[in-house]
């Protein structure tokens, strides 16, 4: 800018003070006001976790990164997800060396953002009143107290209760439906040892009923608690609870609990005296407002969300955002700020829609669905869900600090995962992890390739172009390491007792396996071969090893076999089949004269359509009748004059019996087959050979 702009700063809190530090770092004089005294200020909030892409890029751009590291707890981040009868439910354990969302007490950040700052930067114990627009975008404060400032550039950072947000909009605060009461056990490690075990080193969720416990462990030992209820408006000041009187006050909360289990209502009957009731409110979702030179919002105070550890993220995330619009804005600061703007609602937005595919995936722990947003939301915060990044940071240059230094080759099985299911929730339940423990490594992905991977298209996760381009590389690498880690001694069919266990269909099992089986009684005379027939659970038999190979079409279904390994065999040709004594059905049959016949379909639920090709689309026609099996619909055109497709190898084997009569058809259709497994069989000699013999047998039919 040519001119250095008085800045004024109304909040002291993490976002506030994350903007001056980077505005000073970058010689830019800025003021903080705060409400509340030093002193005041200094017990407000627990810890939370920074997230990359958020909170700790904030930091990176103030310069506290090393700071940060050493005040941080990167093991402060296990989750414990219990019902009212104390058993532990999901649980989401930190690995050594795991710093992806490293916790940090809100006190220390505090003082970490305070740190360097000029003794006047902040300007405790001013509340601001009114605010009077002067001509050319500048601003005069008045406080309570009388005090009068004036300001170039002021930007409101005091929260969900915003005094600045009047000034834009007459969005309200509306309230959650959700009101808790704090209350904490001290030096709980010593005083409670059972309780701190209970609760572990990160956060404990006990959520049930509309209600809750919630309890985490601060860097001081103190277990800072908070008890929830899904309740009216007014209940903080109905319920009958004297909170001025503590042991009147824990005998009342504990009537709410008393089904629950005493490990868990100890929380209640060993905390101190000092207890806080407190509402939670939100802003209306797309809060906005036209941009007006000379001031702007951030934080709560622009996008207020009820959530656990977010709104900290979002708001210095907001200040760094902010911050770099100001360095650079030029002659043009209202375009600057209407630059920001945008960048800050596109990533509000994206967070609100995070949360309703949170919900919409059930992620509710114990199928507690009756405690409102503020529960939903908090259990998904605290079990570090991660979120697709919006299109303004898809537009933000890449952060080459935020990519890990290491690889983790365990977040292969994750990325694998993932690519299949396009969903955090069922990759999670594919390789029998917690979805905390999903998400975790999704956002660790992220960091890696510095692409959101998953992103939102409606109400469904696609892929993001990188990471489609990932499955099939992802898919060999899988296949080749799965083979060195399972190498096991070459596989001698002469002498093995193995079991394989195939699913397929009438046509394979018959036209295939049979002279399979029949050579294998020859080399292979202790080796079994069962096969089952498709439906709707083959897929996951597959993924969980009960099969070692499906046989199956690869344009049917084709979303569900993206993760496994794939053989194509050779194709076959289709034929109409019709009685013997057809009168109307000549020596061949084209597209259109077969669409004029009765005709029988194949397929079912668990085989929705027979994968047939016929030129360049598909077959279609006069369907009368269904059959889940190219016999069955056989079975069904003998002795009638309906007609059906199947393949012409089945014909050969079954047809003349059956009193039926082959029609070419123009132009020709053909049926593939392909063989499918799971990647880890890849190099197994055992599967190895069996896929072979599959191979060479199809070839010579």
């Amino acid at each position: 800018m040519n001119t250095t702009p008085r800045i004024a700063i109304v909040g002291g809190g993490p976002g506030g003070l994350t903007l001056a530090r980077i505005l000073q770092a970058n010689g830019i004089d800025a003021v903080v006001y705060e409400r509340e005294s030093a002193d005041a200020a200094c017990g407000q909030g627990g810890a939370l976790d920074l997230h990359p892409e958020l909170g700790l890029h904030a930091l990176r751009e103030a310069g506290l990164e090393n700071d940060f590291w050493a005040r941080a707890r990167p093991r402060g981040l296990d989750v414990k997800i219990l019902g009212k009868d104390a058993t532990v439910r999901p649980q989401d354990v930190t690995p050594e060396g795991d710093t992806g969302r490293p916790e940090i007490d809100r006190l220390a950040l505090r003082d970490m953002l305070l740190d360097g700052l000029p003794p006047d930067s902040v300007r405790w114990g001013h509340t601001l009143g009114t605010v009077t627009a002067l001509e050319g975008g500048r601003h005069e404060l008045h406080f309570e107290g009388g005090a009068v400032e004036t300001c170039d550039l002021l930007i409101g950072a005091d929260g969900i209760w915003s005094r600045v947000r009047p000034t834009f909009t007459d969005a309200e605060p509306v309230y959650a439906g959700i009101s808790c009461i704090e209350i904490g056990v001290p030096e709980a490690h010593r005083t409670q040892p059972a309780l701190a075990a209970l609760v572990g080193r990160g956060t404990m969720f006990a959520l049930q009923e509309d209600k809750g416990l919630m309890a985490q462990r601060a860097a001081d030992g103190r277990l800072r608690i908070h008890i929830a209820f899904h309740v009216p408006e007014d209940w903080l000041t109905t319920n009958g609870i004297p909170y001025d009187r503590p042991e009147r006050a824990r005998a009342a909360i504990l009537e709410h609990f008393t089904d629950w289990a005493p490990q868990l209502t100890d929380l209640v009957r060993h905390c101190d005296d000092t207890m806080v009731p407190r509402r939670l409110y939100g802003l209306p979702a797309g809060t906005s407002w036209p941009t007006t030179p000379g001031r702007t919002l951030l934080g709560d105070a622009a996008h207020g969300m009820v959530s656990f550890c977010w709104g900290v993220n979002l708001a210095m995330r907001d200040a760094a955002d902010l911050a770099r619009a100001v360095i650079g804005a030029g002659d043009d600061l209202t375009a600057a700020i209407a630059g920001y703007e945008k960048t800050m609602r596109e990533r509000a937005a994206a967070m609100v829609e995070e949360l309703e595919e949170i919900t919409d995936e059930g992620t509710v722990p114990h199928h507690v669905r009756n405690l409102g947003d503020f529960f939903r939301r908090m259990a998904a915060h605290g079990r570090r869900g991660s979120r697709p990044a919006s299109s303004a940071e898809r537009s933000l240059p890449p952060v080459v600090a935020d990519r890990p230094t290491k690889i983790d080759l365990n977040l292969l099985i994750p990325l694998s995962a993932l690519l299949s299911e396009r969903s955090v929730t069922r990759a999670a339940e594919r390789i029998s992890v917690s979805q905390p423990a999903m998400s975790t490594a999704l956002a660790k992905l992220r960091r890696h390739f510095n692409d959101p991977l998953l992103v939102r298209a409606g109400r469904a996760m696609v892929l993001s172009p990188l990471a489609e381009s990932l499955v099939n590389p992802v898919k060999e690498l899988l296949g080749g390491m799965y083979g060195v880690l399972d190498r096991t001694e070459e596989f001698d069919p002469a002498t093995s007792a193995r079991t394989f266990n195939l699913i397929a269909d009438d046509y394979v099992t018959i036209v295939m396996l049979r002279p399979l089986l029949s050579e294998l009684s020859e080399v292979a005379p202790d080796v079994r071969v069962s096969v089952t027939g498709v439906h709707t659970g083959m897929f996951d038999r597959l993924r969980r090893g009960q099969s070692d190979l499906l046989i199956w079409p690869p344009n049917v279904l084709a979303d569900e076999l993206t993760s496994f390994s794939r053989g194509d065999l050779p194709p076959d040709e289709l034929v109409a089949v019709v009685d013997g004594d057809h009168p109307d059905v000549g020596p061949s049959l084209s597209r259109e004269e077969l669409a004029d016949l009765p005709g029988i379909g194949i397929g079912s639920q668990a085989t929705p359509s027979s994968g047939v090709t016929f030129g360049e689309g598909g077959l279609s026609g006069r369907t009368v009748a269904m059959s889940d099996t190219f016999v069955g619909a056989a079975c069904l055109v003998s002795g009638t004059r309906m007609v059906a497709v199947i393949p012409r190898r089945l014909f050969e084997r079954l047809g003349h019996a059956m009193g039926l009569r082959a029609v070419p058809l123009e132009p020709v259709g053909e049926l593939t087959e392909a063989m499918y497994w799971d990647p880890r069989h890849t190099a197994d000699p055992a599967h190895r050979w069996l896929r072979e013999r599959i191979q060479e047998m199809a070839a010579r039919l």
